[in-house]
């Protein structure tokens, strides 16, 4: 790659050659969130010409976000609003209403409350274009409000551009679960059937994106942010997703993380299946015990017996695969018949992992505590086990 220096007069080299127009098509959902999806809708309106329409799905809003979208909709000819009649008490029935309506070759996904960068639907569709893939994905930015604090969401996936044959040649994809940061060829969809569950199904993006991996396309990742992801911990209303103080929100994660590991089986991709389920160790379930010794104890009991049923149906094989402190407090879970060692398993959940003590062996070998042999502390010895 050749770069053409700035010249004295103080020109710039040129920016990569914008990609055709109307190629690019933008679901956006919301109920009850007249305060933001203004905000949303805007942001991809101003993607500029790639985008050749805005599709609004207003899920029965009892507020005034029906009345939002058909404002703007009055002044701005690329945006389409369908106002759904009944609520159907999830994201993925809107955003599939979307697709369904949607006309331009490809499409993205934005929620009500988030915005798009400007430049997003450019980076993604240049990426697709040039390397023919029917996903192309970005860089998500979490920000948390008021304080405006960013941090970057699976940085590792996007340092730089690439392009991937298949999941299964680059299986940590799985970590980004998230399906607003990718924009996806809309054939592409329908060739294999992919859609998102219906109803009431909380984190429908996890088993959507097991259907899109598991369909083995070319992926192209590039380093730019394409997505903002508004964290809003004050409201009264948080999102789905970070609503983790009720068991039903694990119980949701558990289910949806258990149907996309099903995808994967039934495509006959074990690979992608094990990687599924090792992202589970080494996010999921550290995200949640970090977090366990602020529950009350009816909490913690019933996120005992949900966590350890899934875990029985790990192969060794898959724990030992997950990193040290994830493996290690699968393990400890497994042999606890009850909630023990909170405060040490949070510490040991923690970014980066503390292991406090006691300390204990068994046979000569490091175990997490002396009446639990069953739960090994395997590669203890080992500095670069520990991340």
């Amino acid at each position: 790659m050749s770069f053409v220096a700035a010249s004295d007069s103080g020109n710039r080299a040129p920016g990569p050659a914008p990609p055709p127009p109307g190629q690019v098509g933008v679901v956006v959902i919301g109920f009850d969130d007249a305060a933001h999806i203004g905000d949303a809708v805007r942001s991809a309106l101003a993607q500029g010409p790639s985008v050749a329409e805005v599709v609004a799905v207003d899920d029965a809003s009892t507020d005034g976000t029906g009345a939002v979208l058909d404002e703007l909709a009055a002044r701005e000819p690329r945006l389409r609003v369908i106002h759904r009649t009944v609520n159907s008490g999830g994201c993925g029935t809107p955003r599939n209403d979307g697709v369904r309506a949607a006309t331009a070759p490809y499409v993205m996904f934005l929620d009500s409350d988030d915005t798009l960068p400007e430049g997003a639907a450019d980076a993604l569709l240049r990426a697709a274009l040039r390397h023919r893939a029917p996903v192309a994905a970005g860089l998500c930015v979490r920000r948390e409000l008021p304080q405006g604090r960013d941090t970057r969401w699976q940085p590792g996936l996007y340092r730089r551009a690439a392009v991937h044959r298949s999941p299964e040649q680059r299986p940590a994809l799985l970590h980004d679960t998230l399906c607003v940061n990718k924009l996806y060829s809309r054939a592409f969809l329908t060739e294999h059937g992919i859609a998102f569950p219906e109803g009431r199904f909380i984190y429908e993006d996890f088993v959507f994106t097991a259907r899109v991996m598991a369909a083995a396309p070319r992926v192209a990742t590039v380093p730019d942010t394409v997505y903002i992801w508004y964290v809003r911990r004050n409201t009264t209303a948080p999102s789905i997703s970070l609503d983790r103080e009720r068991i039903a929100n694990w119980q949701a994660r558990v289910r949806a993380h258990r149907r996309s590991v099903d995808v994967f089986l039934d495509a006959g991709s074990k690979p992608l299946a094990r990687a599924a389920r090792v992202k589970f160790l080494d996010h999921d379930l550290r995200m949640y015990v970090h977090e366990l010794p602020a529950r009350g104890p009816g909490y913690r009991h019933a996120w005992w017996r949900v966590t350890r049923g899934y875990l029985a149906t790990y192969e060794e094989a898959e724990l030992r695969a997950a990193r040290a402190p994830a493996r290690w407090i699968a393990r400890a879970i497994l042999a606890a018949e009850a909630p023990r060692d909170l405060g040490r398993l949070a510490q040991l959940a923690a970014r980066p992992p503390r292991l406090l003590p006691p300390y204990a062996e068994a046979g000569g070998e490091p175990v997490w505590a002396a009446d639990l042999p069953g739960a090994p502390l395997d590669g203890l010895s080992d500095p670069a086990a520990v991340p």
